[in-house]
């Protein structure tokens, strides 16, 4: 007898019909072998978060902590500085603690173990490190927009849309870009010394040295891994310090593919 899934050679034996999954290389769409691919680590990386318990209060923390900035910010009395210390009151402490979170978010792989098991389900090691990077990115984009959002709109109660130039949306876009631009490159450098450092500590020791070097030499200021977010972010919004911004893009992208490199040279992907 055959079944549904064998077939009959033209000598009369029945031969197993080879599974089309199996054809495609047996992963079910997680690509040949190599495990899942970054969409479904992505995923594991914020069901993580969601199931865990600190990185997601940390993160309700850091949400928390504008509150009492924004409820003070909405006595400001001139419309002006309400519109000027937009990009900073949204994006500063969002960018440094950012970076913290994908510090921690890497660190605690290695902290706990849990990197080996994440390893072995992917062995292409560059695609945990790309996943790790995109949440960072994705979370830092989702909050980012709505403390901008949060403070846009405390600014047009108090003073009217006019103030926070909603009759001049490309203005305000612009705002808007440049502190999620500021807090996604802050996360991934975060992510990238995390990756590099493997240990909470030596990131933060690397961080603490690094903003300390950056400040006391005038070339660096502003420039560095640790202080571009500065030069960009305290700067008031109708100004726009490109090569501060230029520098904190730039590092975060030099730093990620330091950490891949990191990777390949310890086991290759």
């Amino acid at each position: 007898m055959t079944g549904p899934h064998t077939l009959v050679t033209p000598g009369g034996r029945a031969a197993a019909r080879r599974p089309r999954a199996s054809r495609a290389g047996g992963t079910g769409g997680t690509g040949r072998g190599r495990g899942p691919r970054t969409p479904r680590l992505v995923g594991a990386e914020l069901m993580k978060l969601a199931t865990g318990r600190w990185q997601l209060v940390g993160l309700c923390i850091v949400l928390a902590v504008h509150a009492l900035p924004l409820l003070l910010w909405g006595a400001q009395a001139e419309p002006a500085l309400a519109w000027n210390g937009l990009r900073s009151r949204s994006g500063f402490l969002l960018a440094y603690a950012m970076m913290f979170f994908g510090v921690v978010l890497v660190t605690s792989e290695y902290r706990y173990r849990t990197i080996t098991h994440a390893w072995l389900v992917s062995p292409g090691r560059v695609r945990v490190l790309a996943a790790q990077a995109a949440t960072v990115a994705l979370i830092g984009t989702v909050l980012s927009s709505l403390v901008f959002a949060a403070w846009w709109l405390r600014g047009a109660d108090r003073h009217g849309g006019a103030a926070m130039r909603s009759g001049r949306p490309a203005e305000v876009l612009t705002a808007y870009l440049i502190v999620v631009a500021v807090v996604c490159a802050a996360g991934l450098t975060g992510v990238a010394l995390g990756e590099l450092t493997r240990g909470l500590a030596p990131a933060a020791g690397v961080v603490a040295l690094s903003g300390v070097v950056e400040a006391a030499l005038d070339g660096a200021r502003f420039h560095g891994p640790v202080t571009a977010p500065s030069g960009v972010l305290l700067w008031p919004t109708t100004e726009t310090p490109v090569s501060s911004l230029s520098a904190a893009i730039s590092w975060a992208v030099v730093l990620i593919a330091a950490a891949i490199a990191s990777l390949r040279r310890d086991l290759p992907s």
